[in-house]
């Protein structure tokens, strides 16, 4: 068991002693409260910053770039940059229009399989994101953060 704390001191500013960066981000003292958790035993390789753990090494690696905002992999063409190279991968097909993933209902095709998982949902009508307040339902995981700001002032 690996308990992580935070510190209750508050000031305008934040620093994040492993990036020896600061913010002006505000911490509310209800959240400053010691966190216990556990690290599964099938990941054992843990993100010291937000405490998410991953099954392989270079998978922490890769995530450690949503924290640094590394982005190592650039495309030859446009000199876009990715930080995950799948993302690089994805994203090169834009520019030679392959597009490996089709739709069995109606034969459109996409360049990765996630916007395909996505389209199919128009055909089968699932709808796996659901609100917690007033139990709508919607096909992508954004339509329901959008949604959930209507709650807001409730």
């Amino acid at each position: 068991l690996i308990v992580v704390s935070a510190s209750s001191k508050q000031s305008d500013d934040t620093t994040c002693s492993y990036m020896d960066m600061t913010s002006d981000i505000q911490i509310k003292p209800s959240i400053l409260k010691p966190i216990a958790r556990e690290i599964p035993a099938n990941k054992p390789f843990r993100c010291q910053l937000c405490g998410k753990s991953f099954s392989q090494a270079a998978n922490l690696t890769a995530h450690k770039r949503v924290h640094t905002g590394e982005r190592p992999f650039s495309c030859l063409i446009c000199n876009r940059q990715f930080s995950q190279s799948s993302s690089l991968v994805t994203h090169r097909r834009t520019h030679t229009n392959e597009r490996p993933y089709q739709c069995s209902h109606c034969d459109k095709k996409f360049t990765d399989s996630s916007t395909l998982t996505k389209h199919l949902r128009t055909h089968t009508g699932q709808k796996p994101y659901g609100c917690d307040i007033c139990f709508m339902r919607f096909t992508q995981s954004g339509n329901l953060h959008r949604h959930m700001k209507t709650h807001k002032n409730l």
